[in-house]
Order: structure tokens, then C-alpha cells, then sequence
């Protein structure tokens, strides 16, 4: 794996990698070698998961994550209900996120991709309709501050501390077993 793109996992996707977090959105200029990568990553690391939101021939919007952790969050109850709400097939997390492509395809950023990402139920019900929020930080938050800001701590730590092992010399591959 190349450094640059160890680095660009560690800065946006620390936190999807290391399990605390459903997942974390990464924007790739498409190479010719980079759906190579993406299957070489996918095949040696079977816990994690990068899969292709988005490509509009000059980017790809690829989502990184643990398949459990995600599971875990999109199963949640009130995560489901809300999905199948607004028409999503959520027998499984293969078809929430084949349905999702699907949207990211006709809307550029449909709201509801909060929900993959991890972000609280209730910010973005009120992302949605359109109240004012309290506090900006890995995403809006319009009801318990302290506690989202401990949140948003928790991934900066995290994000810090695998950026300065791979500054160490350490691959990113150690966390992605």
C-alpha cells in the first residue's frame, strides 16, 4: 500500500478502522490501479470493507468500515425503522448498501448516508428538517453537546495516535486486522 494512501486512511479513516466508528467516507482520485487496490484490500483484510459509493470518473467516494461494527449500528433498531421509513431494503447490509449507491447516484449526498456514518439518530432527523444545530463537529449536533463532543474527542485521539505511528515508520496494516 502506498504511504500516501496509508495516510489518507489514517487521516479520514482512523476511527472506521480501528472499530470505534461505523465507517468513514474517503474521496480517491480514480488511477488505474486503484479498483486493483481496492480488491487487493478487500481480499486481505476480510474484517474491513471498502466499498464504492460513488464514481464520477475522475473520483471515487469509497466508504471504509468493519463489517460487525457496521452491522451492529445499522441494525439498531430505530437506525432500521428510519431506513426502511424512507424505502430502504433492510434485510441486509449488502442491500442498505446497494440502496444507498443507488440514491448516491440520483442525489449527490442523500441526508440519510448519516446513518452509515455512524452519526446520532436524532442530528439527523434534525439535519433533515432543517433546525438549527448546536455545536459542528464530525457532523451537526442539535441535542446533547457534551456528550457528542466527547464523541468527536475519542475519534481525533484515535486519528492522532495512528498518525503518529505511521510517522514512526509502523504500517497502517497493523490496525487493519
Amino acid at each position: 500500500m502506498s504511504t500516501l494512501l496509508q495516510k489518507i486512511l489514517a487521516i479520514h479513516s482512523s476511527p472506521a478502522i480501528c472499530g470505534i466508528k461505523a465507517s468513514n467516507l474517503i474521496n480517491l482520485k480514480i488511477t488505474d490501479e486503484l479498483y486493483e487496490e481496492i480488491e487487493e484490500l478487500n481480499k486481505k483484510y476480510p474484517n474491513l470493507c471498502f466499498y464504492v459509493l460513488k464514481n464520477d470518473g475522475k473520483n471515487a467516494l469509497i466508504l471504509v468500515y468493519r463489517k460487525k461494527v457496521l452491522e451492529r449500528y445499522l441494525f439498531k433498531e430505530e437506525n432500521r425503522a428510519f431506513l426502511n421509513s424512507i424505502g430502504y431494503e433492510t434485510e441486509s447490509v449488502e442491500l442498505m448498501l446497494l440502496s444507498l449507491r443507488e440514491r448516491m447516484e440520483e442525489d449527490s449526498f442523500p441526508h440519510e448516508i448519516g446513518v452509515f456514518l455512524g452519526y446520532d439518530l436524532s442530528d439527523i432527523k434534525s439535519f433533515i428538517e432543517g433546525k438549527e444545530c448546536l455545536y459542528v463537529g464530525y457532523w451537526k449536533v442539535y441535542s446533547n453537546v457534551e456528550e457528542k463532543m466527547e464523541i468527536f474527542d475519542k475519534y481525533t485521539r484515535c486519528k492522532n495516535a495512528v498518525m503518529r505511528m505511521i510517522d514512526k515508520g509502523y504500517p497502517i496494516e497493523n490496525y487493519m486486522r
